[in-house]
């Protein structure tokens, strides 16, 4: 395992704070560092990287690893239709593949479970839209993930955008783009069906992760918005909620809670603290005022490659006419 954090060139930091602002490329650089304790300068303490092994040993003592690394794997094909006020003719029925929390670097058998549910939907969506957590252990401790990313990029049929998450780096971004994910950092691109050079497009927004690192900025990323344009917001975390509702979003699509990753055969999440957002926008459809929500289970695991009673999902989300 290479231990050693990812560098940019200093051309590379140029163009991310061009893009991301300074002072939040800045902010994002200074609380990367500060995550991991650093003793004497060689030893960088992660949690993860305890908290991974002592989950394995309860599951295993209480005699539900095998079952609960079966769930992990199981990743399931979900469909949800949203429709969308200002959505133009052409665009009835777009469809975005929505996934998030992969966690690549967790698991030797996660990348081919997710190749294989990527390769299942293949032809059925217009753009792919990855919500952020590439890597398990934080923060940039080793490009394992990077390149696992760049692996399961011919698995996808159409492009794929993405956003941070607190379990990445904004140093992660030129590997990951070189990999074939663009990554939307504060920023919008505007989408069209394949073939189509003009005419009425979609708006897709993405923003960095706006709950742990704190580095969104929501204005920025829809300055490009045209009047009564649909627009489609990529967080990490629902956090943004409030704020994507008093902006005028349309939909907003997400992830960072695993769905509670381990639940009651209820599905009810164990959790009860550490996310500053109310429970029901931690899992599925939600809406506040007139913004529409999905947060997805995701497709990987946090800590150790375990699910119960809360399965990972890939989302194909279509886009519907009022």
């Amino acid at each position: 395992m290479d231990a050693t954090p990812l560098r940019l060139t200093s051309d590379e930091a140029a163009a991310l704070k061009r893009r991301m602002g300074a002072a939040l490329f800045n902010r994002r650089i200074e609380r990367e560092d500060n995550r991991e304790l650093h003793l004497g300068g060689r030893f960088r303490w992660c949690p993860m990287r305890y908290a991974g092994p002592a989950a394995r040993l309860v599951f295993r003592l209480a005699g539900l690893y095998g079952r609960a690394h079966r769930e992990f794997l199981d990743i399931r094909v979900r469909e949800e239709s949203f429709t969308l006020p200002g959505l133009a003719p052409e665009l009835d029925g777009f469809t975005l593949l929505l996934l998030s929390d992969l966690h690549l670097d967790i698991d030797h058998a996660l990348p081919d479970a997710i190749r294989a549910a990527v390769s299942s939907v293949a032809g059925r969506y217009d753009a792919a839209a990855v919500a952020g957590d590439f890597n398990n252990f934080t923060v940039h401790s080793d490009t394992k993930a990077l390149r696992l990313v760049a692996s399961l990029r011919g698995a996808f049929t159409a492009p794929v955008f993405g956003v941070l998450g607190n379990h990445d780096s904004v140093r992660d971004v030129p590997t990951l783009e070189r990999g074939g994910v663009r990554i939307l950092l504060n920023e919008s691109v505007r989408l069209r069906r394949a073939g189509a050079t003009a005419g009425p497009g979609l708006l897709l927004a993405g923003v960095d992760d706006p709950n742990i690192f704190a580095t969104h900025d929501l204005a920025a990323a829809l300055r490009g918005r045209r009047p009564g344009e649909p627009a489609v917001l990529l967080a990490h975390a629902p956090s943004i909620h409030e704020e994507a509702a008093a902006a005028g979003v349309s939909l907003v699509l997400c992830g960072h809670v695993h769905g509670g990753q381990v639940c009651l055969p209820s599905g009810r999440t164990l959790a009860w603290r550490h996310w500053r957002f109310p429970r029901r926008v931690w899992r599925g459809r939600w809406t506040e005022g007139a913004t529409q929500g999905y947060t997805t289970t995701g497709v990987g695991a946090c800590g150790a490659p375990l699910r119960l009673n809360c399965p990972p999902e890939i989302v194909l989300v279509r886009l519907l006419r009022a």
